[in-house]
C-alpha cells in the first residue's frame, strides 16, 4: 500500500528525531512518499523537500514576530503541498508553536487525515492550557519523558510514553585516541566544550561571555583547551564571528565526541543538555532570552528547572545560569567547580540518574511501527 506522509521538523534537534524516524520508515515501507521540512539529516529521506528547517529555527516571542511574514508563506505553501499531494497523515516533529498551528488548519481542511506529533510540546513548562488543544486535536502524540502521557488523561489522543531516541543516537563519533588525534589537542590538559546553541540568536546572546572567559583564561589557565562543535544548522563564519579573538577550536561533525571527551562543558538549554547529560560530562546550563521575552516567560513557566536534564532527572543534577548570571565571572567561576576533579565523581553520578527515565532504546522503531499501522 502506497501514499504520501508530510513531515515537519522545525529545529536542529527536531531533525535528528526525524531523520531516524525516516530511516525506520522507509525500511518498512520503502513504497512510503515522504514530503515536508527538515534539515541535513532528514533531507535523504524526504522525496520532496518543501524548506529547510534553517527555514524554521526561530526561538522566542520577540524574536518570531520579526519572522512572521516568511513564517506565514510556508505555512500557507505547506497546507498547498498537503493537498496537492493528497496526504494519508501528517507527523509534526516538535516545534509546537507552528506544528500545533498547523495540525489545527489541516483537520479543518482534511479531517479524515491522521495527525500525529513526535515529541510532547512542553506544556508541563509553560502553555498548560495547550493540552486540551492538542488533546483534541492530534491522533496520536509520541511522548520522550515518562511523566507526558499523564497529561492528556480524558482526551481523546492517543498519547503514549515511546522512550527517547537520544539513548541510542549520543555515542561519540570516534574513542578518546582518535579524538586527540585528529584535533591536535593535548590528552594531558583539559578540554572544555562550548555548546551555544543550534539557532543564530542563542549563539549571539550566550557565544559572546563564553568567548570571553576563553580569552581571559589564555592568560590566567593557559593549559586549559577549548573546542566548539558547530551546530548543523549554522554557518562556521557565523560562529566565527561571534568568537572573536578567543583561542576556541570549532569543529564539525564531532558534537558527541567534543563532549565525551571533554571535562566540562557550558551548554545552551535544551536538547543538548540531556546529550551532554547522557555523555556523562560535567556541565552548567546557560539560558539567556531577550529581557521582554524572559519577562513573558517567567509569567508563564512554573517550573523548579529550566534545563531538561534537571527537568527530566527531578532535581538539579546541573547548575543554571540565566540571564545576567551569563557572565564571564559566574562562567568562570562554575566552571573552576566542574573542572575540580574531586567533584567529577559525584556529578558523573547524579547524571547517570537522566538516562534512567528515557525509556528502552528502539524508540524510532516503536513510533515506526505504530504509525505506519496508523496510515
Amino acid at each position: 500500500m502506497s501514499g504520501t506522509l508530510l513531515v515537519v521538523a522545525g529545529e536542529d534537534s527536531g531533525d535528528l528525531h526525524g531523520a531516524e524516524l525516516l530511516r525506520e520508515l522507509k525500511a518498512r515501507r520503502p513504497d512510503l512518499r515522504i514530503v515536508g521540512v527538515g534539515g541535513p539529516r532528514m533531507s535523504p529521506y524526504l522525496d520532496r523537500k518543501l524548506a529547510d528547517v534553517k527555514d524554521l529555527a526561530v526561538v522566542g516571542f520577540v524574536e518570531v514576530i520579526k519572522h512572521l511574514p516568511s513564517l506565514n508563506r510556508l505555512f500557507k505553501s505547506l497546507l498547498a503541498a498537503a493537498d496537492e499531494e493528497a496526504i494519508a497523515g501528517a507527523l509534526l516533529i516538535d516545534y509546537p508553536g507552528f506544528n500545533l498551528r498547523l495540525a489545527k488548519a489541516l483537520r479543518k481542511r482534511m479531517p479524515g487525515v491522521g495527525l500525529h506529533q513526535y515529541v510532547c510540546p512542553q506544556v508541563w513548562a509553560w502553555k498548560k492550557g495547550r493540552i486540551p488543544e492538542l488533546g483534541r486535536t492530534l491522533d496520536t502524540l509520541y511522548c520522550l519523558f515518562d511523566f507526558e502521557p499523564a497529561l492528556f488523561e480524558g482526551f481523546p489522543v492517543d498519547a503514549r510514553f515511546v522512550g527517547h531516541p537520544l539513548v541510542e543516537v549520543v555515542k561519540p563519533e570516534c574513542d578518546r585516541a582518535a579524538f586527540f588525534a585528529r584535533t591536535g589537542l593535548d590528552p594531558a590538559w583539559p578540554v572544555v566544550a562550548l555548546l551555544p546553541g543550534s539557532r543564530k540568536g542563542e549563539v549571539a546572546s550566550l557565544l559572546p561571555p563564553m568567548a570571553e572567559l576563553a580569552r581571559r583564561w589564555a592568560h590566567e589557565r593557559p593549559t586549559v583547551q577549548w573546542v566548539l562543535p558547530v551546530a548543523s544548522t549554522l554557518d562556521p563564519a557565523f560562529v566565527r564571528a561571534h568568537l572573536g579573538p578567543a583561542p576556541v577550536m570549532l569543529l564539525e561533525g564531532l558534537s558527541y565526541a567534543s563532549r565525551a571527551h571533554a571535562d566540562a562543558a557550558l551548554v545552551a538549554s535544551g536538547t543538548a543538555t540531556l546529550e551532554t547529560a547522557l555523555l556523562g560530562t560535567p556541565f552548567a546550563i546557560l539560558y539567556k532570552l531577550n529581557p521582554l521575552t524572559y519577562q513573558m516567560a517567567k509569567r508563564v513557566v512554573k517550573l523548579p528547572h529550566i534545563g531538561l536534564a534537571n527537568v527530566v532527572a527531578r532535581r538539579e543534577v546541573a547548575p543554571e545560569l540565566l540571564q545576567a548570571d551569563v557572565n564571564p565571572e559566574r562562567l568562570a567561576r562554575e566552571l573552576t567547580r566542574l573542572l575540580d576533579p574531586a567533584e567529577a565523581p559525584r556529578i558523573r553520578a547524579g547524571l547517570g540518574e537522566v538516562r534512567g527515565h528515557l525509556g528502552e532504546p528502539g524508540a524510532a522503531g516503536r513510533v515506526a511501527e505504530h504509525l505506519l499501522a496508523r496510515l
